[in-house]
């Protein structure tokens, strides 16, 4: 009888505990902004900074990996995270969500490649203490 009442005590503890872990990360990633969601000024600061880097290494990015986006065989390289900047104005940490090389997948040398000057960057003000999803990068629309 014994023996029973604690299989059944694990159980409910069990079970308990997995229903609480899903609600709390689904909550969470629900919680994370887009980027086009931010504030006016967070989302002119973000897509100043974003432009810049699309303009100058996501182009060098493709020229290195010998990307040319085109409808025929590769319509996609982006990659979406979501961004952490803190308090001192620098990239706390990234989650990769997604990513996307022609029609494969990214590696991970070529998700680091990507986040790299994102580290470097010393982010304004109105960025500060914010997390975010963004894309980084392009996919045709074909």
């Amino acid at each position: 009888m014994r023996n029973y009442l604690y299989i059944i005590l694990v159980v409910i503890t069990f079970n308990n505990m997995a229903a609480q872990e899903v609600p709390l990360e689904t909550q969470l990633e629900q919680t994370i902004l887009n980027d086009y969601e931010l504030t006016d000024k967070q989302y002119s600061a973000w897509k100043s900074i974003k432009n810049n880097w699309m303009a100058t290494e996501y182009e060098v990015i493709q020229a290195e990996n010998k990307i040319k986006l085109n409808c025929k065989n590769c319509q996609a390289f982006y990659v979406e995270v979501v961004i952490k900047i803190n308090a001192n104005g620098k990239l706390e940490y990234y989650k990769l969500l997604n990513g996307k090389r022609c029609s494969v997948g990214l590696t991970k040398e070529l998700e680091l490649r990507v986040m790299r000057k994102f580290f470097k960057f010393e982010y304004p003000f109105e960025l500060r203490n914010t997390t975010f999803k963004t894309r980084l990068g392009n996919a045709l629309k074909c």
